[in-house]
């Protein structure tokens, strides 16, 4: 059998100097490139083609819409917030008439019922009040 010759420490030391000093040249190079007048202008050229681009993107999108007589994004939204101030508003009157039928029938009235939010939050945990037994079932639901 044939011996290899061993690579001791200084091919690999030859190996990393070369590897630091390649990296070092294509930094320098880097830097120098990219801090220059000509290619800060290219690169605004090319942001000043992207953002017209995708402006002309962003109308071609509105009228194919508009031909197709389908809704646009913003519209969609704007209609999800209509809706839900139309819901609150009539949240509001439903409250308001069940506290006005309340004192008409001389009964108290009740602290209104709250909805609960959208959000996908689990609602937050409140304590019994005091007075109240905690677990206490009331008298219409007992059998």
């Amino acid at each position: 059998m044939s011996e290899q010759p061993s690579q001791g420490p200084d091919v690999m030391q030859l190996w990393r100097d070369w590897l630091t000093q390649t990296e070092r040249q294509f930094n320098s190079f880097t830097n120098d490139t990219m801090g220059s007048e000509a290619t800060a202008r290219t690169m605004a050229g090319f942001m000043e083609l992207y953002v017209s681009s995708q402006r002309l993107m962003a109308e071609f999108m509105q009228r194919y819409l508009t031909f197709m007589n389908m809704p646009s994004r913003a519209e969609l939204v704007s209609l999800g917030e209509t809706l839900r101030d139309i819901q609150e508003r009539l949240a509001r009157i439903e409250q308001t008439l069940q506290i006005a039928a309340d004192h008409v029938d001389g009964q108290p009235a009740e602290a209104p019922v709250e909805e609960p939010s959208r959000n996908r939050q689990p609602p937050a945990y409140s304590a019994p009040e005091e007075g109240v037994a905690a677990g206490a079932i009331p008298e219409e639901l007992r059998r």
